[in-house]
């Protein structure tokens, strides 16, 4: 099961040519609020992290003068920090908040895995920013190698989450995905629609068989697809849910169906799991997963498998 007792929230700091800005963007806005919204309802803690990345040019100063940039630079982005737990205690949230410098998305799972998170917020821009937190180096680096949870959160246009979506494979990490789409849906008190795709291949799932045949074999398809979804949540809390479960069973290409139906039933917030443990995989699910995050107009949350090797090692 999965859990969100421990929010690891990746906060950007930098604005234009500062390396720290008192004025946090929208996205990160956006992230902050969801964080925040899950560790209330489920009694959790949260780390506001951000790493702060210096250029080249900085780089050379820090060299000559290092003490008193570095210092300066880590009191003003923890300053900035500050106030967000200060923000998240006057909530009723426990929280704290961590400096790094280096890397982004390395140091964001480098903390993710030294302190046991659960899972990992970060917010995302609209397609036209140039910010390094939308579909840039460390939304990428994040889906492809962080073994723990991601969320993505997208705030245009900022509204609370009333329809969640699940895709599930019939895989084990697929059970993960619509535990984890139960437990949001309580939170929110929204819809859950969850979705299994029945893949074509080649020339049709049912190529070189009779249309009336074919028609046959499909509604086999979809009512033993059904049968296996109602197996699944029974074994979860879904009964509780205020606005209801719909279950969707589809013919087509996985990536199609789950656009047309974040489009078709308005939905917020898409909750996906992994199959791969590494290598090409990985590398497949995050190609599918950055499509969905540049194309989806919802947010996005990414599951790992438990056996999912990341690559990223800790000291």
């Amino acid at each position: 099961m999965i859990s969100f007792s421990r929010i690891l929230v990746g906060i950007d700091l930098s604005h234009s040519d500062r390396i720290v800005s008192e004025n946090l963007s929208d996205h990160c806005k956006q992230a902050v609020i969801r964080a925040t919204d899950l560790a209330k309802a489920k009694g959790g803690e949260i780390i506001f992290f951000t790493t702060l990345e210096i250029s080249e040019q900085a780089r050379h100063l820090i060299e000559e003068h290092e003490s008193a940039i570095t210092s300066s630079v880590e009191a003003e982005a923890t300053r900035v920090l500050e106030k967000l737990v200060a923000q998240a205690e006057a909530e009723g949230v426990k929280a704290s908040c961590t400096v790094t410098f280096g890397t982004s998305w390395e140091q964001i799972i480098r903390e993710a895995i030294r302190s046991n998170q659960t899972l990992v917020i970060v917010g995302r821009r609209g397609s036209r920013s140039t910010s390094r937190f939308f579909f840039g180096k460390t939304v990428t680096k994040l889906i492809r190698k962080c073994p723990v949870p991601v969320l993505i959160a997208k705030p245009d246009p900022v509204r609370e989450v009333e329809s969640i979506l699940i895709a599930d494979d019939f895989s084990d990490i697929g059970e993960t995905v619509l535990d984890a789409g139960v437990q949001l849906a309580q939170i929110k008190m929204a819809r859950l629609h969850v979705v299994h795709v029945i893949e074509e291949e080649g020339q049709g799932l049912f190529g070189g068989t009779s249309r009336e045949e074919a028609t046959k074999l499909e509604a086999k398809e979809r009512e033993t697809a059904e049968a296996e979804i109602n197996e699944r949540l029974s074994r979860t809390d879904y009964r509780t849910l205020v606005h209801g479960t719909k279950a969707h069973i589809e013919v087509g290409s996985p990536e199609e169906v789950i656009l047309d139906l974040i489009e078709s039933e308005t939905v917020d917030l898409m909750v996906i799991g992994s199959v791969g443990r590494s290598g090409i995989s990985a590398m497949l699910l995050g190609s599918t997963a950055e499509r969905l995050v540049s194309t989806a107009d919802s947010s996005l949350m990414i599951i790992k498998p438990d056996d999912f090797i990341c690559p990223v090692k800790v000291d």
